[in-house]
């Protein structure tokens, strides 16, 4: 697991490793893509950066010190992998590793700027990450955006959804983001109705999982179906239908909230089914 703590951060040096990522994508090495699977392994062995190179620590990766590069251009030796297609082909904790290094690049790149003042911000904090204005002293913290994401159960099913920019044939939960003045539970209640236009109740928590697109918080609930019809949300969801959970589309894997979300409610169903 990548290890967070609160020492002084480093500087890039010739011991550590780096992730690196190109226009949001991650790049890996040649050598480590295998022809004709879609199971990719990230690089963090194979690349030095220059000077010019702007580096964000992360912490520790197996007792080195972890960084994530932006680059500018894809380095000789390299290709590039769509992270949404490398997450979900990833344990839960590489996926992790890459989620936290992607949101600290997010962060480092969108904040060459006080929002207050509008000052450039050269230099980062050497314990925490964030950014002071040497103007007006406003600091700039890495942007966590709180959402939620629901598996619905009704019966021995489940409510299933295909967002109008996921692929034919993969499924996944109802989610979205919470609403300032908003609690979580009603967020829950809010997006289902109006992604499908169903009610719910007995909203549970269940868990929580950084999400890098670009800079998400996803909190997992279970919740039961109450009243309504399916109706899929003109422009965000495609499709969406109720799913036997024994004859389940294709769905998310369980390194993502959204497949240990459905994993586990469905045992809780056959738990409750076999008493």
């Amino acid at each position: 697991m990548l290890e967070i703590g609160t020492q002084t951060h480093p500087s890039p040096h010739q011991d550590a490793i780096f992730l690196l990522l190109h226009k949001g994508n991650v790049l890996i090495h040649h050598a480590e893509q295998t022809p004709g699977k879609e199971k990719y392994q990230h690089s963090l062995y194979d690349f030095q950066p220059d000077a010019g190179t702007n580096a964000v620590y992360c912490g520790q990766w197996q007792q080195q010190d972890l960084f994530v590069c932006i680059l500018t251009k894809v380095p000789k030796g390299f290709i590039e992998i769509d992270l949404r297609e490398l997450l979900f082909n990833q344990d839960e904790a590489s996926y992790l590793l890459i989620s936290r290094a992607r949101q600290l690049a997010t962060w480092d790149k969108d904040h060459q700027y006080c929002s207050r003042c509008s000052t450039p911000l050269k230099s980062k904090h050497d314990r925490e990450h964030t950014k002071i204005c040497p103007k007006c002293n406003h600091r700039s913290y890495p942007r966590i955006s709180p959402c939620i994401i629901v598996s619905i159960r009704k019966g021995d099913s489940i409510l299933l959804a295909r967002g109008t920019l996921s692929p034919p044939g993969r499924y996944s939960n109802i989610a979205g983001f919470v609403e300032a003045g908003e609690t979580l539970e009603q967020a829950v209640a809010r997006e289902v109705e109006e992604e499908v236009g169903i009610k719910v109740k007995n909203v549970t928590y269940h868990s929580s999982q950084p999400w890098s697109f670009p800079h998400q918080l996803m909190t997992g609930f279970l919740a039961e179906y109450d009243s309504g019809e399916i109706t899929p949300a003109p422009g965000e969801i495609e499709e969406a239908d109720w799913f036997h959970i024994d004859k389940l589309p294709q769905i998310p894997p369980t390194a993502t909230i959204s497949g240990q979300i459905i994993v586990n409610h469905i045992k809780q169903m056959k738990s409750n089914t076999n008493r």
